[in-house]
């Protein structure tokens, strides 16, 4: 087994003095993970367990995202070597404290069963698509038919001023759905 420097239970800031990093004003565990795939494992006095496996490109380089897995919620969904992975709630913070990413809404076969966290830094990101050239979504093309069917059923309406701008917008919908090559 590879070593690990298993450090003692310390202040945030004697964590951050020696070069972790800090989260809260809480006691906190230091550890370093060695290069190689390798999973910290932790359970709560109530007995929930989770685990944080760090991976890397390699099975022994130096990791490059962390799989966190929750045990303990009761529900599970098969994976895709025949058996069964644990089911979870997780939601992503960003500023003003608004949740950008919420699974808790969503059906339980929609829900995580693994949170992947990588650790990129910025700029190492493939680029983001142009969502300009990608057709609306259903709920936008929803919209967009309804107000077309308004022109349509009443050409005086206050949408008719708004024509053009639908008539371009219908065509550059149209234009997108026409050049996506089939599914086979």
């Amino acid at each position: 087994m590879s070593d690990i420097t298993d450090l003692p239970v310390m202040t945030r800031a004697d964590a951050v003095s020696l070069g972790f990093a800090g989260f809260n004003d809480v006691p906190h565990k230091a550890i370093d993970v060695p290069d190689g795939a390798f999973t910290i494992t932790a359970r709560t006095s109530q007995g929930r367990r989770v685990s944080f496996c760090f991976m890397g490109k390699s099975y022994d380089g130096p990791a490059c995202f962390v799989d966190i897995q929750f045990y303990d919620r009761g529900t599970t969904i098969p994976d895709p070597s025949g058996g069964v992975s644990p089911t979870f709630n997780a939601f992503a913070v960003t500023g003003g404290g608004r949740h950008v990413i919420d699974s808790r809404a969503l059906d339980e076969a929609e829900k995580p069963s693994i949170l992947v966290l990588l650790m990129d830094e910025a700029g190492e990101e493939p680029p983001r698509p142009d969502t300009s050239r990608r057709p609306l979504t259903d709920r936008d093309l929803a919209e967009l038919l309804t107000q077309a069917a308004g022109v349509v059923t009443d050409p005086e309406s206050e949408i008719r001023s708004r024509r053009d701008s639908l008539v371009e917008a219908l065509h550059a919908e149209a234009a997108k759905r026409g050049s996506r090559t089939p599914v086979s």
